[in-house]
């Protein structure tokens, strides 16, 4: 997207420290206390107001820690953070979004040091807009500290729907340990496309989680998924690690919105949920 004065680029920052173990996200949202210290240690311990650079840095930091919020949400211990490699799928994958973002997807192996290879399919017809990317992996690159553990960080793109890719690999078909859609709108585009997605991620077995931008379109969302067989069993509710860029309901006289506001997930796993 242009400006006035040339191109516009979209803030992104993580941070390279490494966490020494996993840590559970809390259920109450904090990013001043998750990211705070990192960001003041870049300004030497002053420099300007800390509030719009944790806002901006929520924008797409929000993706890595739903993911792991989900994960934490979905399984039951922490048996899933002791794995070696960890393969997530990221339905309806767009340019300006989940692409765009791509580097901050690392932050997953800095709060997983067991995890030695973690692999993300991409997959989306937004992807059509890549030129000779789509249909293979990539190893991506990766910081300094990673590259001295042997974490290595693969994204495979996929300019498809979710159901297309899968129908194309047939018996060769490996389940992820997440599926997951950001800010999918499924109740309001492609409404049908999204249903045929979504049965295959039921009748598959398939942890997946679902993201929305407000409280409406996440509980519209949740209803077509009922609808459809999925067992919720978390949400729809507000996404603790949502991002804070809120922006303003641009049909209503008051109310905001944001990415990765609300969050649901569907699970066939009967369990407690961890507190």
């Amino acid at each position: 997207m242009d400006s006035a004065s040339g191109p516009v680029r979209i803030f992104q920052w993580a941070p390279e420290r490494l966490r020494s173990r996993w840590i559970p996200l809390p259920e109450e949202g904090d990013w001043d206390k998750e990211y705070g210290d990192e960001l003041r240690s870049m300004a030497g311990g002053g420099g300007p107001p800390l509030g719009p650079f944790l806002r901006g840095s929520s924008e797409g930091l929000s993706f890595p820690l739903t993911i792991l919020y989900a994960l934490q949400n979905l399984n039951n211990g922490d048996v899933w953070t002791q794995r070696k490699s960890l393969t997530l799928h990221i339905l309806g994958a767009s340019l300006d979004k989940e692409f765009s973002y791509s580097s901050v997807f690392e932050e997953i192996l800095h709060r997983l040091p067991n995890v030695q290879s973690l692999t993300l399919l991409l997959c989306g017809p937004d992807l059509k807009g890549m030129t000779g990317s789509t249909g293979k992996a990539i190893d991506m690159d990766t910081c300094p500290n990673c590259v001295l553990k042997g974490q290595k960080r693969i994204h495979h793109f996929e300019a498809k729907t979710y159901h297309e890719y899968t129908r194309g690999l047939g018996d060769k078909f490996v389940k992820p340990d997440l599926a997951i859609a950001f800010n999918s709108g499924l109740s309001q585009e492609a409404v049908a496309s999204w249903a045929e997605t979504i049965q295959f991620l039921i009748a598959k077995r398939i942890p997946t989680a679902f993201t929305s931008y407000n409280r409406d379109e996440a509980e519209a969302e949740a209803k077509i998924l009922r609808n459809l067989g999925a067992n919720l069993v978390l949400g729809p509710k507000r996404n603790p690690w949502g991002s804070q860029m809120l922006i303003p309901e641009p049909n209503k006289v008051t109310g905001f919105f944001a990415s990765n506001s609300w969050v649901c997930a569907h699970s066939d796993e009967r369990f407690e949920r961890p507190t």
